[in-house]
């Protein structure tokens, strides 16, 4: 049997190989290190005391900020505005939350819902949506319930707040499978215990 001959790269394609991987790996490092740094980074930007804790709104969306800041304080919570979901996490690491709302219209977040799954689990999620399709979507990830739209009902967020914070609910009963946001959550005042009951 003949063996076939397979010349070797010339070594100047061997270098410039070696040389992208070494570069590659270079910018993950960065970019890991930029991670691992966000905690340290809020802290000297911030101060920890400076931080609100409670509800957390995440996105870059300006005109929003006022809008979710307000309706959290009026419901007599803290809320702290992140752009970046990496300055979420390390947020998330320095500060309690009890609560998410992350703005998934252009984004999808999944490393938030993952950190937040690993690490956190009692903090509620509460994404804001395009459709209802995103919405269930959401949910499956594990979502205590959604917003839809930048134009919100402001009423449902605040109903999301007193159910799920408040009343300690685990996931919003209607949204999760299928039904509109009515307030019956509230306006009964059913506890964890009567919604599993009616599951």
């Amino acid at each position: 049997m003949q063996k076939v001959f397979k010349p070797l790269p010339d070594l100047e394609e061997r270098l410039n190989d070696v040389n992208e991987r070494v570069r590659r790996a270079r910018r993950t490092l960065d970019w890991r290190t930029r991670e691992a740094r966000i905690p340290l980074d809020i802290q000297e930007d911030f101060g920890i005391s400076e931080l609100q804790g409670d509800v957390m709104f995440l996105s870059r969306n300006e005109d929003l900020h006022d809008k979710v800041r307000d309706l959290v304080h009026s419901a007599g919570y803290g809320c702290d505005i992140p752009e970046r979901t990496g300055e979420a996490i390390g947020m998330l690491k320095v500060a309690r939350y009890q609560m998410i709302i992350p703005d998934c219209l252009r984004r999808s977040r999944s490393r938030l819902f993952e950190y937040v799954e690993r690490y956190q689990p009692h903090v509620k999620i509460v994404p804001i949506v395009r459709n209802n399709s995103a919405g269930r979507h959401v949910m499956r990830l594990g979502s205590y319930s959604f917003l839809l739209g930048r134009d919100f009902d402001p009423d449902q967020l605040r109903t999301c707040l007193m159910s799920s914070l408040q009343l300690r609910h685990e996931v919003c009963w209607l949204l999760a499978h299928g039904e509109r946001c009515n307030r019956s959550c509230i306006d009964g005042f059913e506890s964890g215990e009567d919604i599993r009951d009616l599951e």
